[in-house]
């Protein structure tokens, strides 16, 4: 039988690097989760943003009752 440098090459290379689907996954969630609190960010105070902008400018004042014309 005759020996297969490269499969032994890749047996090798393996062994050395470990597994690392646990490291992988751990990595993967971790940035599911930060995506998923700044999506929830921006699902809440986006919609404001522009009333906030409107009520900054004075847009969305009262008028005083005192101050009738």
């Amino acid at each position: 039988m005759a020996v297969n440098n490269f499969k032994e090459l890749e047996n090798q290379i393996i062994e050395e690097r470990g597994s690392g689907d646990e490291d992988t996954k751990r990595k993967v969630n971790s940035n599911i989760g930060f995506f998923n609190f700044i999506s929830t960010l921006i699902d809440l105070y986006l919609p404001k943003v522009g009333d906030v902008l409107k009520s900054m400018a004075g847009e969305n004042e009262v008028p005083n009752k005192n101050n009738k014309k």
